[in-house]
């Protein structure tokens, strides 16, 4: 086995993503013919979906063979709303494409990625990607590159033009006429950047010395693993221009997944481990993706992080303590399946019928070794969805869980208040595509309803109850008795339950019980029955009868204790707060910070894009709605916007009361 790399196409949406992966693998005989978006056969954009919406929506996998060299490359979704898949593009790439349009520069799109690329630290190159549409103002592009990645750009090659048209690349390395052209000063930045890397560049350098392809070669590597430099190409990736000089770039200069520095994981034991990337290593991996397919069933993604893996063999899950048997792998080109039968550190495979689940990590059955999960954001945009014909619910209720294994930013649960099932994503888009699918991929119509709002109930003060629950009506009886105490928790603390029972006044086998109890009347709130959230609660005391305690009693008990409890602990109403990143022109500020002031918003911070303003905000998600229409209307349609869950606040009191009484009357009228 030769050299492997892993690496991930990132970008805003629209910049060329897709094209780039697909020119790759057209240049190096992996296809036979260049897909089209707009006609729908790409190698990566396969869903219908992606075919009719003509973006990215799906993380997808191919790969490139050069001698018994491999490259993998994963086309990750661009739109704010896939933030599930770019969260597993992210965990499983070695090396992150950042692709961006000549044309837009640095987008809204592209800072929210390149912001989830830093806090992973994974090394990352630059591909300016469109340099054949007219008009582009190359030396503006590369001077935004310069600002926004903090002077850590190195220039690998540089645009040439021929009457104004696109026509190739050449070698920065290789040309020594630059010092005097119009790429003079980005020629001399770069070379400056390089031989900060290495003392004795620097040397040669200042003595005006060539430098050795090996020593810019080892340099460069050194770099881009520690991200203290972005190497920028340049091309067009409908054109093939600029591809074939990508792909050696890689192979030469980018550093292979044995190259890279040992993983982080922990053991059995919560000691912390460092896992090298090697074949020589016991075998380590995790699932990234799941899918399920109309015809294979289960479809599980696996990054092989260490060891070798083979088709046909067990591995343990140590995630959930479970052996299992693997099948056949294949190796994926888009949706098209290469059986292989052994692969190694830093190659992606699929495998069928798996148990385990998204980012559950497997490993060799001596190991018991186990990689931490990524936090997946939650959705904070919720509609009421129910079949559309009756009889399917059973139909649609095994298309849920499919559903909600194959995108972990997607909820589904039912509101007991209402009877409704809800659904949870991060935006409009996200959820259509999410209902489309239960009728296209499992065969059940969906109707969708209004959207909710993802209120919750919280406690501002600490207090003490009593719950008691006592029953006799001849023979045995029931009997339950606990006091517990309720604090309030941070924002985001979720929820604690502490035993502080001694001397038996509860059994141990009736706590339990209490905290069953307890969490189930935590479901519905005291002002206008929705959950109830960050609290501890503290059980301290409490009785039993020896004939007639049981289960049942004790939660009820609990249940009765917490709603006493919270009623006295001056409950409020929370409400979610998105992030919301406004990019519009510079003349359309103004009347943004007015709508965001009028929606209970607050600025954040202001930045400059070229001729646009990006406005960070914080607004209550209620006030959201419809608000692609209203700015659009104010920014004529040049204005756009993200939205992603921040955190919850509390409803201010004139509000909460109209929320209240409206839950009232929704009650009073269901029953």
């Amino acid at each position: 086995m030769g050299k492997v790399w892993t690496i991930g196409l990132f970008g805003s949406t629209k910049s060329g993503k897709t094209i780039l992966g697909e020119s790759m693998l057209y240049k190096t005989g992996m296809i036979t013919r260049m897909g089209d978006i707009n006609q729908g056969n790409t190698t990566f954009d396969f869903d219908d979906e992606e075919k009719t919406r003509l973006i990215s929506i799906n993380l997808t996998t191919g790969y490139i063979k050069k001698g018994d060299n491999i490259i993998y490359l994963l086309d990750v979704p661009g739109y704010i709303d896939f933030v599930g898949e770019q969260i597993s593009g992210i965990e499983v790439s070695d090396v992150a494409i950042l692709n961006i349009s000549s044309v837009e520069g640095i987008e809204v799109g592209t800072e929210k990625i390149w912001e989830m690329i830093s806090k992973k630290n994974l090394p990352t190159i630059i591909f300016v990607n469109k340099l054949d549409v007219p008009e582009v103002d190359i030396k503006k592009v590369i001077n935004e590159f310069f600002s926004f990645f903090k002077n850590k750009v190195i220039l690998i090659n540089y645009p040439v033009f021929e009457n104004g048209k696109f026509n190739g690349v050449k070698d920065i390395f290789e040309n020594e006429d630059l010092s005097n052209s119009e790429f003079g000063e980005f020629f001399h930045k770069s070379m400056d950047t390089l031989a900060e890397l290495d003392d004795s560049i620097m040397e040669k350098y200042l003595e005006g010395a060539k430098l050795t392809k090996e020593e810019i070669t080892n340099s460069l590597k050194k770099g881009i693993i520690e991200r203290r430099v972005f190497p920028v190409l340049f091309g067009s990736a409908l054109n093939q221009l600029g591809i074939e000089e990508l792909i050696d770039f890689i192979l030469n200069f980018v550093p292979s997944t044995d190259e890279l520095p040992p993983l982080k994981s922990k053991n059995q034991d919560d000691q912390e481990l460092l896992i090298e990337r090697k074949e020589t290593q016991p075998f380590t991996g995790i699932i990234f993706k799941t899918i399920f397919d109309p015809f294979t069933g289960r479809l599980s993604y696996i990054k092989v992080l260490s060891g070798k893996m083979f088709s046909n063999s067990q591995f343990l899950n140590s995630t959930k303590g479970i052996k299992e048997r693997v099948g056949q792998l294949f190796r994926m080109q888009g949706r098209k399946q290469e059986p292989v039968e052994v692969v190694y550190p830093g190659e992606i495979v699929t495998a069928a019928k798996l148990n385990s689940q998204t980012f559950d990590t497997i490993c060799d059955l001596n190991s018991s070794i186990i990689f931490e999960k990524p936090h997946i954001p939650e959705g904070a945009v919720s509609y009421s969805i129910a079949p559309k014909i009756k009889g399917t619910e059973d139909k649609l209720g095994n298309a849920i869980g499919r559903i909600a294994e194959e995108d972990l930013t997607i909820r589904i649960f039912r509101d007991e208040e209402t009877g409704e099932t809800i659904i949870s994503g991060m935006g409009d888009l996200h959820i259509d595509i999410t209902v489309n699918k239960f009728k296209n991929k499992f065969g059940v119509e969906v109707e969708k309803g209004i959207p909710k709002i993802a209120y919750k109930e919280t406690i501002t003060a600490t207090t003490e109850a009593e719950g008691k629950f006592k029953r006799q009506t001849g023979g045995r009886g029931q009997y339950g008795h606990c006091f517990i105490r309720v604090e309030p928790l941070p924002r985001g603390g979720g929820f604690e339950f502490v035993d502080k029972i001694v001397g038996g006044a509860i059994p141990r086998n009736f706590i339990p019980s209490v905290e069953k109890g307890v969490r189930d009347a935590m479901k519905k709130g005291i002002l206008a029955n929705y959950p109830i959230v960050d609290i501890r609660v503290i059980l301290y005391d409490g009785s039993y009868h020896v004939v007639d305690s049981s289960d049942i009693a004790f939660q009820i008990a609990g249940s009765m204790a917490l709603q006493k409890a919270v009623a006295n602990a001056k409950p409020i109403l929370l409400e979610p707060i998105v992030n919301v990143e406004i990019r519009v022109p510079s003349e359309n500020v103004g009347d943004v910070i007015g709508t965001i002031n009028s929606k209970r918003g607050k600025v954040l911070d202001m930045t400059t894009s070229g001729n646009f303003q990006i406005v960070k905000a914080q607004v209550p998600l209620a006030e959201m709605s419809n608000y692609t229409n209203e700015l659009r209307s104010l920014t004529s349609g040049k204005g756009t916007y993200s939205m992603e869950f921040s955190h919850y606040e509390e409803v201010p009191s004139h509000i909460a009361s109209k929320i209240i009484e409206q839950r009232k009357k929704e009650k009073g009228g269901e029953s």
